[in-house]
């Protein structure tokens, strides 16, 4: 690889293997959404045969770009991780910048290798605020199991910035359509650190905690996705 590293820190999509790629259905990708704001986390879950090289990667390649050849992708990739020999686990990627249609693509290895699986997603609305953040000790809870988000905020979000509960397969970016499906909210109230204290929703399923910068037709800022589990 020759570009720079991004640091990496559920509706599902499931990655597609392609047809006589030699692999079988152990490599795949789910990813937590299908639409994300400029610099928003996404969430990648992945599996991996044991025979891939220790270079085999994942990386975000515009949807563009034909796919099936890792020499071509690796010219066009915007961001990448190495699997480091591991058959499963997380990889946390931000989103690209412009908007537009992206996929994450698993390739087998780095050297001349092939694309072996892969999942689409899309880039829209206005940027994710670089010094808004939200932070959880763990990404899966019980129904009404007590959740602490430690979130930091610029100092001049209004004092009707809030936090809320958004089931993950709502759209990000439009703090209003957040407004109308949150399950519950806190206002941040002008502080700029701290911890908020929610609990779980009582339905299994996937789920975001979501910072949006006014309620009064705001932008959301920042996100964390986490689970509800039975």
């Amino acid at each position: 690889m020759r570009r720079f590293l991004l640091v990496v820190a559920v509706a599902l999509t499931a990655g597609l293997v392609f047809a006589g790629a030699g692999v079988t259905q152990e490599a795949n990708l789910v990813i937590n959404s299908t639409h994300f704001a400029p610099g928003q986390a996404i969430e990648v879950v992945f599996s991996a045969p044991a025979d891939f090289a220790n270079n085999a990667w994942v990386g975000i390649i515009p949807s563009g770009v034909p796919h099936g050849d890792e020499v071509v992708n690796d010219k066009h990739d915007i961001s990448y991780e190495y699997l480091r020999g591991k058959t499963s686990g997380r990889l946390v990627f931000r989103a690209p910048q412009t908007a537009g249609d992206y996929d994450l693509r698993m390739h087998d290895s780095d050297d001349s290798g092939t694309e072996v699986s892969y999942v689409s997603f899309s880039v829209t609305g206005a940027p994710f605020d670089a010094g808004a953040s939200l932070k959880l000790e763990k990404t899966v809870f019980a129904p009404g199991e007590t959740i602490n988000v430690v979130f930091t905020a610029p100092a001049g979000y209004s004092s009707t910035a809030w936090v809320g509960v958004i089931p993950s397969n709502i759209p990000h970016g439009d703090e209003s359509v957040n407004d109308n499906y949150d399950i519950c909210y806190e206002y941040l109230r002008k502080a700029t650190a701290g911890v908020l204290t929610f609990k779980a929703p009582q339905k299994a399923g996937n789920y975001d905690f979501r910072m949006n910068d006014s309620d009064s037709g705001g932008s959301e800022v920042a996100s964390v996705s986490f689970t509800v589990s039975m």
